[in-house]
């Protein structure tokens, strides 16, 4: 046996003996020397990153260094503290040290109150002009697949280029062509899809073909090329399994391949290779494929603007701001790209409501430090349709939604509701706040949510809740830029497909028929078979529905 410790050793002894074993020295002083090292660097980070702005303390690099520093400084002093709490307490019991205690208080409270603020949220949000009366077209029971095609598309089609929008730009007037039309004989036709999720959490691919049939269709026979493109930010897959369409089995890159298969120059392209990659424009000299990220911030909405730039499979250069590249001469033909926005309606259990405005989040990067996601509250994507580009048409995809407060944005089978309607518009802003209105709440009430569940977040009549708030500032962004848009429902022009019964361009006495036949009156609800007719969705096909063919009345035309 060894030496008996002296009375009153045994337990400092056997303390001193389990410190010494887990803490050697050479590990204390390993700690400390990384703790400090750390804090050093992440103190200079937040304030080389944050420099003259005190707002970018909100963004999530800058609060994470914060934290670091703060823990890093905070172990020593705390450490100290404990070791001289005596001498403390006397000092604090004197005239100066509760002055340096008062001074240091105020301090901690101004750099906490400048590391909580949420940039953006003390916008002024100017009014939408008074003139600005967006087009909205909506087609309700939307026609099934048929081969090669999708009937609601065309129904959509039709019922914009009778209603002044025409979609094949052409010397050839016609129901869907004319000399304002969207899409040249010739042009690059670049359609963004929302391929992040499986399921019903993507676009509808019938709906895709619908649109693509669309195109290539042209009265002047097209030449020109499509891009099914998207960024899913690694999430995303073009080719998945579970897809959104009546064969769950069709993936957008099934699509693209059918079309291609009938030798039209069609690709698709998943973004998300390009996100890490910063590039210069064309024009600058750079023909690498990549992001272009705006050297500074934008001044509202706090965050770094950035586009695709990419060649094509067919060695085409697109710009998603400029346009498409010709190295020959050397120049921008903005005009010659025509982006189709299709986003698929859903819930967003962060952002409320994911349509027309937030599907550009498939446009920017979330790498290179752009703080993305996060100012989408701020209004980011407005940013980003003010300084990059708006689509030349959004098609907002309400076959099947997701109408489940607090969910999204994926969409499982189970969870989506059938709705059968595809909107349409060039006012994105407008057409989410419509579609929002009109179409998602009543969804959720069926679905047997309550005033409390959406009113805070889903709500479009609520200016506070969630959707709202990235919607109005989005929208400020836009109208900052000069850009007409509105969040007023009730301005808009709505354009019902509720005439052309028989889909030959024209509302006539063949389509009056067909009404009169379904006629129940207020007596009986209408048959299912006659459900089209109902134009005003009240159940009954009577002289409401009526009058809504007469104001529609066209005659038969050439």
């Amino acid at each position: 046996m060894g030496p008996a410790l002296p009375p009153g050793d045994h337990h400092q002894g056997k303390s001193n003996r389990h410190r010494a074993g887990c803490w050697p020295t050479w590990v204390r002083s390993w700690i400390w020397t990384c703790t400090l090292t750390s804090g050093v660097l992440a103190l200079l980070w937040l304030l080389l990153r944050s420099g003259p702005k005190p707002s970018r303390f909100a963004y999530p690099c800058q609060q994470a260094a914060f934290s670091l520093a703060a823990a890093a400084f905070g172990a020593p002093l705390v450490a100290t503290a404990l070791s001289l709490r005596y001498r403390l307490i006397a000092a604090l019991r004197t005239s100066a040290g509760q002055a340096a205690a008062g001074a240091l208080g105020v301090l901690l409270m101004i750099v906490l109150a400048i590391a909580s603020i949420e940039p953006g949220t003390n916008v002024t949000i100017l009014t939408p002009p008074s003139d600005h009366h967006p087009d909205i077209y909506l087609v309700n029971e939307a026609r099934d697949i048929e081969p090669g095609r999708y009937g609601g598309v065309d129904d959509l089609i039709t019922l914009m280029g009778e209603n002044g929008l025409k979609w094949h730009r052409s010397t050839t007037t016609g129901p869907t062509s004319g000399p304002g039309g969207l899409i040249d004989a010739d042009d690059v036709v670049l359609i963004k899809i929302n391929a992040q999720w499986s399921q019903r959490g993507g676009t509808n691919t019938d709906v895709l073909r619908g649109v693509i049939r669309q195109v290539v269709e042209h009265p002047d026979s097209f030449v020109g090329e499509i891009i099914v493109a998207d960024n899913t930010q690694t999430y995303g897959d073009l080719d998945r399994v579970e897809n959104n369409a009546e064969d769950r089995h069709q993936s957008p890159q099934d699509v693209v391949n059918d079309f291609a298969v009938e030798e039209w120059n069609i690709s698709a392209m998943l973004w998300d290779i390009l996100r890490p990659s910063s590039v210069d424009e064309y024009s600058d000299g750079d023909m690498s494929d990549g992001y272009v990220v705006n050297a500074s911030l934008d001044p509202e909405t706090l965050f770094n603007v950035s586009y695709p730039k990419f060649q094509s499979a067919f060695g085409t250069y697109v710009s998603y701001k400029e346009g498409i590249w010709t190295p020959a001469t050397e120049a921008y033909y903005p005009d010659k790209l025509v982006v189709i926005n299709i986003p698929v309606f859903k819930t967003h259990r962060t952002y409320a409501i994911t349509a027309s405005v937030k599907n550009h989040m498939g446009v920017v990067t979330t790498s290179l430090y752009t703080e993305s996601h996060r100012a989408v509250r701020r209004g980011g994507m407005g940013s980003v349709l003010a300084e990059v580009r708006m689509p030349d048409l959004t098609i907002l995809d309400c076959i099947w939604i997701l109408a489940m407060p607090g969910s999204g944005p994926p969409a499982s089978y189970a969870n989506a509701n059938r709705r059968d309607q595809l909107v349409a518009g060039t006012d994105p802003v407008a057409l989410d706040v419509w579609a929002t209105k009109y179409i998602m709440i009543p969804q959720i009430i069926d679905n047997g949510y309550t005033y409390d569940d959406y009113h805070n977040t889903q709500d479009p009549d609520n200016p506070d809740s969630v959707f709202r708030r990235y919607l109005d500032r989005s929208m400020n962004e836009m109208l900052l830029a000069g850009i007409p848009t509105t969040n007023d429902v009730d301005v808009v022009n709505l354009h019902l497909w509720p005439g052309d019964l028989d889909r030959d361009g024209d509302v006539d006495d063949d389509d009056f028929s067909e009404v009169v036949i379904c006629l129940t009156g207020p007596e009986g609800p209408a048959t299912p078979e006659c459900n089209s007719v109902d134009f005003d969705r009240d159940g009954y096909v009577d002289l409401g529905d009526v009058a809504v063919l007469q104001r529609v009345f066209t005659g038969s035309l050439p």
